[in-house]
């Protein structure tokens, strides 16, 4: 064995260059064949192997595979996959949930028929209760669209006074009654008119539920109710040259607060989401009817002014008139016995019963009877039994009391009624009316007749306008306007198509498919409204030697004209920013009592303390003056009288005067600009002037002498509100006019 080993040991010894070799060359082969040969870097790519140089082209045969098969040239090689939807593929008949909910009835044949009938296997030979049957297009209703009638009576009329703005916008959550207003001027334009409704209930009832329709099935009685849609204002502007412009659009006003739900949309496929059916519904509410056929009015903080519609405002002003006539007869009157008194002059007046007189301070006389006549009334009623004349406490004429009545009654109880008008101390002592005490039964002029006349054409949320008999008076408003120009209006009323959409019309109207609105005709057009500006300025004299000229400068400012006179030089601006002087003298705030005095308060008591019998605070007149933090308003602490234009010069002219003669005149003309390119020019003095500025000049003077008077407080719930009309939002208890609804057998009825 040792030898065995020692052979073996020598010969590694003998041979061991020969055994390295070996060595190295085996692990040589072994590198080159894995490290060279066969790559060791290869990619393994859709099952297979591939060596850096032929991965790209691997990849590029396979993308030109797919590319292949997506343009429909696939190989013949290539397998297709066919997607089974697991929602409407077959379900395996072996599982258990099925197997068990499906036992003793065929199973489903996918997850769809499990939203079928459980039932339908049982009666497989009858139609499915989901089958619809298809209407033929003979079978479908088919209507005539009726004609909406003409809108008559349109009037037209411009307020300008101070009135409640507000100061940031109107929407639906933030409305007129909750912003944030402030007195500021306004110019608005009211245009009314008249619809018959009457005649727009029977052509729907006939073209959808009655005779104008084919057959007896297609009449539709919910497509026969009528539903107003819009109410579309319109103005034209007149040029310089004198032509007019094109017809505009007017927007609703700035305190609507529908203003974005009453924006037309003629078209049916540009409603908003929803559709026609929809935007029925949304205009279906009492209210949304109320705004878009009478919307609301700004407040006007005016004493001297009221918003009313054009017609009613003409007889308003005509009452008013006759108030300041008889004012003025009054204060005549009044002097008169004034200078009577002083002048030692007394009228005898015979009396029976033993009845004398006395005269008051103020200079009038009261009856004092000691018998057959009752008591004096100190307010003018129940007199001598022998019916002396003498005045009552506001200066009209009275009769005795019939004879025999007992002087300690009431007036009410003795056949008469409050004395005077709303606001004086009798007035609550009388029956509900506003007669006098004197039992003559004689009014004197109130706008409580215009009030309840315009309560009776109002909508409130008892009216029900299918059974309207009479025209239905709407209106609508701009205040948009430019002061300084003139404009003409014309208006329509819309209402809405209840088949727009839907092809159910026939042949002669289906070009109306689409049209969501059914117009009547436009009105015709108004009387054209001018705008007076508000600002102008006058050039009333020159001072030749300073080369100086007067120019008073006119401003409408919080419901009032307002002057000053400017001494102005070439190259001088017209007007600034001045203090107002301060009248000392006190104001005649007593005139705002009531109706029954030319500037009105709120009608019916509508700030109320303690309700009284008739909606008036107790114990005070029920048209007691407002009281209004926006009081002081009134009296600005600066007027800005900036007219923007500068005085250029003023030249000598010397021409002829025409008027009433021919004579020859010199004159001055006030140059002046306003953007330093255009010059224009003002003839100086009173007798110089156009008959335009004139009549401008003259009639600013007249307002001007107007007294500032306290504003009117801002009354929420609108115009329906402060005339007495009932609804929600009327504000305070009202009065037994507003708890009924409004004009109607339960309110007060008019004189």
């Amino acid at each position: 064995m040792r030898e065995l080993l020692g052979k073996i040991g020598r010969f590694c010894e003998n041979h061991v260059e020969k055994i390295v070799l070996v060595i190295v060359g085996a692990f040589c082969a072994w590198l080159f064949f894995t490290r060279v040969i066969f790559s060791p870097n290869g990619v393994p790519f859709d099952g297979k192997v591939y060596p850096p140089g032929q991965i790209d082209a691997a990849i590029q045969q396979k993308a030109q595979n797919l590319a292949a098969q997506l343009q429909g040239g696939g190989t013949a090689s290539a397998s297709k996959v066919e997607y089974i939807p697991r929602i409407s593929g077959p379900i395996d008949p072996n599982d258990p949930v099925v197997t068990s909910v499906f036992a003793g009835r065929p199973a489903p044949r996918s997850f769809m028929d499990l939203f079928k009938s459980p039932l339908d296997y049982l009666v497989s030979d009858m139609p499915l209760a989901e089958t619809v049957v298809t209407q033929s297009p003979d079978d479908r209703p088919k209507y005539t669209l009726p004609r909406v009638g003409p809108v008559r009576d349109v009037a037209v009329q411009h307020l300008r006074a101070a009135a409640y703005v507000p100061v940031s916008p109107v929407t639906m959550q933030n409305t007129y009654d909750n912003v944030d207003t402030e007195p500021n001027d306004i110019d608005l334009v009211t245009v009314e008119a008249r619809f018959d409704v009457a005649e727009l209930y029977r052509q729907f009832h006939a073209h959808f539920a009655g005779t104008q329709v084919e057959r007896q099935s297609w009449r539709d009685p919910c497509l026969a109710n009528p539903k107003f849609a819009a109410v579309q204002l319109q103005r034209q502007t007149l040029l310089d040259d004198g032509s007019w412009s094109d017809w505009v659009e007017v927007p609703r006003s700035r305190i609507d607060s529908n203003r974005s739900l009453f924006q037309i949309i003629e078209n049916v496929q540009d409603l908003p989401p929803g559709g026609l059916g929809v935007r029925m519904m949304q205009y279906n509410h009492k209210l949304i009817t109320m705004s878009l056929l009478q919307p609301e009015s700004y407040q006007i903080a005016s004493a001297e002014e009221e918003w009313l519609p054009p017609t009613y405002y003409a007889k308003y002003m005509e009452v008013q008139r006759k108030i300041e006539a008889e004012e003025k007869r009054k204060e005549r009157e009044d002097q008169r016995d004034r200078q009577e008194t002083q002048t030692g002059g007394r009228r005898d007046t015979t009396r029976a019963g033993g009845a004398g007189t006395t005269t008051t301070p103020g200079g009038r006389r009261r009856d004092t009877t000691m018998g057959g006549g009752g008591m004096g009334d100190p307010y003018g009623g129940a007199g001598g039994a022998g019916g002396a004349r003498d005045r009552g406490t506001r200066g009209t004429r009275t009769r005795g009391a019939t004879p025999g009545m007992d002087p300690m009654m009431g007036p009410a109880a003795r056949g008469g009624a409050r004395a005077g008008r709303p606001g004086d101390p009798a007035y609550n002592m009388g029956g509900y009316g506003g007669y006098p005490m004197d039992g003559t039964m004689r009014m004197g002029p109130s706008p409580d007749e215009v009030y309840f006349e315009f309560a009776e054409e109002t909508i409130n949320f008892t009216t029900d306008l299918s059974k309207r008999k009479d025209p239905l008076l709407f209106w609508a408003f701009d205040d948009t306007m430019d002061p300084g120009h003139t404009y003409r209006y014309r208006i329509r009323l819309g209402v809405f198509n209840p088949v727009a959409g839907m092809d159910m019309l026939a042949p002669r109207d289906a070009e109306k498919k689409s049209q969501a609105i059914l117009w009547s005709d436009f009105s015709q057009v108004t009387e054209p409204v001018a705008i007076p500006k508000r600002l102008y300025f006058f050039a009333k004299d020159v001072q030749d030697q300073q080369m100086t000229a007067t120019v008073e400068v006119a401003r409408y400012k919080l419901g009032y004209w307002r002057t000053e006179d400017f001494q102005v030089r070439p190259g001088d601006a017209i007007g600034k920013e001045v203090e107002p002087k301060k009248d000392s003298k006190p104001k005649r705030s007593d005139r705002l009592t009531g109706p029954g005095g030319r500037i009105t308060g709120v009608p019916m008591g509508r700030d109320m303390g303690v309700a009284g019998p008739y909606g008036g605070p107790a114990g005070t007149p029920m048209y007691a003056a407002p009281s209004n933090p926006a009081d002081a308003a009134i009296d600005l602490d600066v007027i800005d009288f900036s007219t923007d234009a500068i005085l250029i010069d003023l030249v000598q002219v010397n021409d002829w005067d025409t008027q009433p003669n021919l004579r020859a005149r010199t004159y001055y003309d006030l140059l002046y600009t306003r953007d330093g390119i255009d010059i224009q020019r003002m003839p100086v003095s009173t007798r110089n002037w156009p008959r335009d500025l004139l009549a401008t000049y003259q009639f600013i003077s007249m307002e001007k002498r107007k007294e500032p008077q306290t504003f009117k407080s801002f009354q929420k719930g609108g115009f329906r509100a402060r005339v007495g009309i009932g609804g929600p939002g009327a504000g305070g208890y009202g009065s037994p006019y507003d708890m009924m609804g409004g004009a109607g057998p339960y309110g007060p009825m008019r004189r």
